[in-house]
């Protein structure tokens, strides 16, 4: 246990090791370190925008421990309004976590650590979290590259073995690693993703495509299916001449392939591939969308159903069990292959306003069994419960 004057502040400094910025000092059980590289991502997608809200929701929410936030950049002015908190800032290199994070440790005498990411580094205190996101690469390996897949088996095997508790974001995911990575359930928690937070003020949106469109978010790569969709579309466009298919991610591994279908089958007119897109663009894009297709091949989560539900827009998604398990009955569920069955499923959605009003309002039931305070709480809770 760390002592008070271990956690007494001591201002802004800036030396050849590394920068701090210290925030007021409060009385804490423990003090715990958070790898916060993801906070200063700058085009942050799935897994870096749900650690930012997580780590939001436990600063907001955990007042008697003490948090270090680490990363390779200050973080920005929203972070510093928390007293329980610290960002140690340590510079930029490659490999960051091993060169800059796993020196920095020890030199905090910290309780916990936790990495929002399967990646740990060394020099760990005695009680470590670490959050495994999916396992998709042992359930697709073909949808990565060789360098990629190894990366991801040995820092999750690494983790299963060191770490004192790993945090699944889905009842899936934790089956996946009590069964992949022979894991006792006692050392799995699952702490649920919620929705982004989102401004409450009233955005005029810009509508910038001007026809109905079909809105797939995620990065366009392999696992993310988007063939299947390009297949299923090219199925009814003549049937909706005025649909577009807007594919809203950055590329990915295999992009290319997605967009060489879109040529093949002559709807590179109608089918849009926007790339990386703000935030504010991704609420625009929801907001005026027909409907939300998410045919990902594998998920951990699955962040845009909760999306989808959000912005109000009926959706349709692969039927792959932690996806099954975010969206319940309040989605239309397909074969992630069935090329077919994602068409028939568009044409139902589309021709259908009773069953679009049914599905909306599903989405809204079911958007309220997620919440990142009763997640915030969860991780608290697992977090306490190291303590001595």
């Amino acid at each position: 246990m760390n002592s008070a004057a271990d956690k007494a502040t001591r201002g802004l400094t800036n030396d050849h090791h590394n920068l701090r910025y210290q925030f007021q000092p409060t009385q804490s059980l423990m003090k715990i370190g958070i790898d916060a590289t993801a906070l200063t991502h700058p085009q942050p997608t799935g897994v870096e925008i749900v650690t930012r809200e997580l780590i939001k929701a436990l600063l907001a929410s955990d007042l008697d421990n003490q948090y270090i936030l680490y990363s390779p950049t200050l973080l920005g002015r929203e972070w510093q309004k928390y007293s329980n908190s610290t960002n140690r800032v340590l510079p930029p290199a490659s490999w960051w976590v091993v060169r800059r994070l796993s020196r920095a440790i020890p030199e905090d005498n910290l309780d916990v650590f936790w990495s929002p990411s399967n990646f740990l580094p060394y020099n760990l205190p005695a009680k470590s979290l670490t959050t495994v996101h999916d396992l998709a690469f042992v359930h697709f390996p073909q949808a990565y590259s060789w360098k990629s897949r190894l990366l991801s088996w040995l820092t999750v095997r690494r983790a299963a073995a060191v770490a004192t508790k790993i945090l699944a974001v889905s009842e899936q995911t934790s089956r996946d690693l009590i069964s992949r990575f022979n894991i006792s359930p006692a050392r799995v928690a699952v702490i649920p993703n919620a929705l982004p937070d989102r401004p409450t003020d009233q955005l005029i949106y810009q509508r910038s495509i001007p026809n109905e469109y079909l809105l797939v978010v995620g990065r366009v790569e392999a696992r993310k299916n988007p063939l299947i969709i390009i297949k299923a579309f090219a199925l009814i466009a003549s049937d909706f001449p005025e649909l577009q298919l807007v594919f809203a991610g950055s590329d990915g591994y295999r992009a290319e392939q997605a967009k060489k279908l879109a040529a093949k089958v002559g709807l590179s007119s109608r089918i849009h591939f926007l790339g990386f897109v703000s935030e504010i663009r991704l609420r625009e894009l929801y907001a005026y969308a027909s409907v939300v297709v998410f045919p990902s091949l594998y998920e951990g989560f699955g962040l845009p159903v909760l999306e989808a539900f959000h912005y109000g827009v009926p959706l349709i998604a692969s039927h792959t069990p932690a996806v099954a398990e975010v969206a319940g009955d309040a989605a239309l569920l397909v074969e992630p292959t069935d090329a077919l069955g994602f068409a028939q499923a568009i044409d139902r959605l589309i021709s259908t306003p009773e069953l679009r009003a049914q599905l909306i309002e599903k989405g809204a039931l079911r958007l309220q069994q997620f919440s990142w305070e009763a997640s915030a709480k969860a991780l608290k809770d697992v977090i306490n419960s190291l303590n001595g």
